[in-house]
């Protein structure tokens, strides 16, 4: 039982382990997407202003018709930037919300093995006070034997009790042992 024990607090302290650095990843990865985020959202403001001189530089010398074309490339280059940020914001949450089921799975864990220690160690408490009243018990009757002389009457078992203990009515000296009953019985 205490192996059970050990055993789901071992278990319990790798799971809380676990989230930890379930969390600490995620974190970390959170981190680096940021980090990727911003980077290529300097890189996309720098080519963007780079375009942007390019395309002036290029009206002079080129047509007109070429602007709008360079205006959707960077449209669609900050909307493929603003759907990976979404997408970031979506990943983080559900790593948020498996961090929180991880340390509720360990919670209940742990409260799971507790309630069983506390219900293996009751459970071992009654034992023991069932053995130590049945302890009780055989104690008195082996000292009540210690007053008691077994003999023969008239060729029938009988017992004699010592002086100044309680005496069978009928008989003051003498209490007369039914066999029949015994013989069935295991001997102690």
């Amino acid at each position: 039982m205490e192996d059970f024990i050990a055993n789901a607090a071992l278990l319990s302290g790798q799971l809380v382990h676990q989230c930890e650095k379930a969390a600490a990843s995620q974190a970390s990865a959170a981190a680096d997407l940021r980090g990727t985020a911003a980077e290529v959202r300097k890189e996309v403001l720098a080519g963007k202003a780079e375009i942007t001189h390019n395309a002036k530089s290029a009206v002079r010398e080129v047509l007109s018709q070429e602007i709008p074309a360079a205006v959707e490339a960077i449209a669609q280059a900050g909307d493929r930037l603003t759907r990976i940020t979404e997408q970031l914001a979506r990943d983080q949450a559900v790593a948020g919300a498996h961090m929180r089921k991880l340390g509720w799975k360990a919670l209940g864990a742990l409260l799971l093995a507790s309630a069983l220690l506390i219900g293996v160690t009751g459970y071992i408490a009654s034992n023991n006070l069932a053995r130590a009243a049945s302890a009780s018990v055989d104690a008195e009757i082996l000292e009540a034997l210690r007053s008691v002389s077994i003999t023969s009457c008239d060729g029938q078992p009988c017992v004699k009790l010592s002086d100044g203990q309680a005496r069978w009515t009928k008989n003051d000296d003498y209490i007369l042992v039914d066999t029949s009953a015994a013989q069935g019985a295991p001997a102690p």
